[in-house]
Parts: structure tokens; sequence; C-alpha cells
């Protein structure tokens, strides 16, 4: 990946839906190769994919939330088969594993306080959750999330 990679990529997290013609105009390649290092971006793994990012209160989901989880030693359930409980709360927008007290983090979005309450008890009941830490988010910081760029 060079600097010219780099560009497209950075201009594509500002604007993915930008057109080829005006995407080759801005990094100053012809439409052709702008469109065969799209591709190698795609093929290789470094473009993912695409997607629209929305605004979880104008979508009816105003709560967000920070949700640690233990699921202590005493569970023998396998990683994968966790995630794919994770997987069918529509109200995960995020989960990572991580490495410390907690193994894992998902971020959510309610349109309540009501429907987090559920959602924690489904998390305890369903994950075998042997503790959780909840924290409301106030706002999220003009700029993020960003690339790893």
């Amino acid at each position: 990946m060079d600097q010219v990679d780099r560009k497209i990529l950075t201009i594509l997290q500002e604007d993915g839906r930008i057109s080829a013609t005006e995407l080759a105009k801005r990094i100053q390649l012809s439409v052709s190769a702008t469109g065969e290092r799209l591709r190698n971006l795609q093929t290789s793994g470094v473009i993912r994919h695409f997607a629209a990012v929305v605004d979880p209160t104008l979508v009816g989901r105003p709560i967000e939330a920070l949700v640690d989880i233990r699921v202590g030693p005493n569970n023998t359930t396998p990683w994968s088969e966790l995630d794919k409980v994770v997987a069918t709360f529509p109200a995960v927008i995020d989960a990572t594993h991580l490495t410390g007290r907690f193994d894992t983090q998902l971020r959510v979005a309610t349109r309540d306080v009501a429907e987090l309450d559920e959602l924690l008890a489904r998390i305890k009941d369903e994950l075998g959750a042997e503790e959780t830490n909840t924290r409301l988010v106030l706002r999220t910081i003009e700029g993020f999330p960003r690339s790893a760029l």
C-alpha cells in the first residue's frame, strides 16, 4: 500500500459514495487506474465493505451504552457460540473481546432505558455473565470513530 492508496482510503472514508471519476480527479490518476487500485484494495481485504453510517438517535435508538461483560471461569461455552448469541441482540452495534478484568465489551443503542434493562437481563441469562458494568454514552467526540489510518 502506497501513498496513493492511503489518499484513496482517506477520501473514501470522508465520502464513500464519491464517483470513480471524481475520485480519479482528486488523486490525479486515470479512471481506469483508480478503478484498478480500488479493486486491489477490496480484493486484498484492506477495504472490507462499504456501509452507511447511521445516527442512532435519528432512527429511534437514542440511548447508547458500553456494556462490559465478564463471563467467569465456570462458563464452558466456547467463545464462538457466545459470539453467535451476541449477534442475535439487535441493540448491539459493536462488540469486541478484551484483555483484563472483562472479557467482552458491547456498544449498544436502545430505544429507552427499559430496553437497555431487558438487554442486560438477556446478557446475564443467555451469556451466563457473571458480572456486567454498564456506562451510558453522553456523546461521541467529533471525528470518531475513525479508521486505523
